[in-house]
């Protein structure tokens, strides 16, 4: 039943799947991050090349984007399909669908950057990392530094800490997420 205050209608939230907006979103992710990326080393702005500040923009621009991917199929999800009431869970469930779906996307274009379009990607890397380190890490722990950050672009570190950092980033930020944008709906 509606009020005069209220026209929204109650939609029992079993009978609208939340699948189809998180995939999709997690799609659209997916390709926003493997065209960041592209960007990003194309321009030289991942290596670091244009200093901390640029690479700390970069870092937010990364956060920016994760925030927005999972605030947009939350919002639509909640006001077009739900009728203007969405539970914590549900947000969590979404956002965590959302972030899976782009990291495992952003995850397999990293892979095909780094090993077939730029093979010297992660030498590169590495030898700007040494450039930059240079003055902060003795001589001596340089060696030990480099093949610890060298083993991170291994294929096999690769997945286990994208599935490790998108596992506690998009719970992280679902939740925190799902306590800004959840509405319960009245109680009748």
């Amino acid at each position: 039943m509606t009020t005069l205050d209220d026209d929204r209608l109650i939609v029992d939230p079993a009978s609208v799947s939340p699948w189809p907006i998180a995939v999709r979103y997690g799609l659209i992710g997916g390709l926003v991050y493997s065209i960041y990326t592209l960007i990003s080393n194309m321009s030289g702005l991942t290596g670091g090349e244009f200093g901390l500040v640029a690479s700390s923009i970069s870092g937010f621009l990364v956060f920016a984007i994760a925030i927005t991917l999972i605030v947009l199929p939350v919002k639509h999800h909640r006001d077009s399909d739900l009728g203007g009431y969405i539970t914590i869970g549900r947000v969590i469930l979404i956002g965590m669908v959302v972030t899976a779906i782009s990291m495992l996307i952003s995850n397999i274009f990293n892979y095909i950057y780094m090993n077939f379009i730029d093979p010297s990607f992660v030498e590169n890397m590495m030898g700007q990392m040494e450039e930059a380190m240079g003055s902060m890490i003795p001589e001596d722990q340089m060696d030990d530094f480099l093949l610890k950050i060298q083993e991170g672009f291994e294929p096999a570190a690769m997945i286990k800490n994208g599935i490790i950092m998108t596992a506690v980033f998009g719970l992280i930020v679902s939740g925190i997420i799902g306590l800004i944008m959840k509405k319960d709906p009245p109680r009748v």
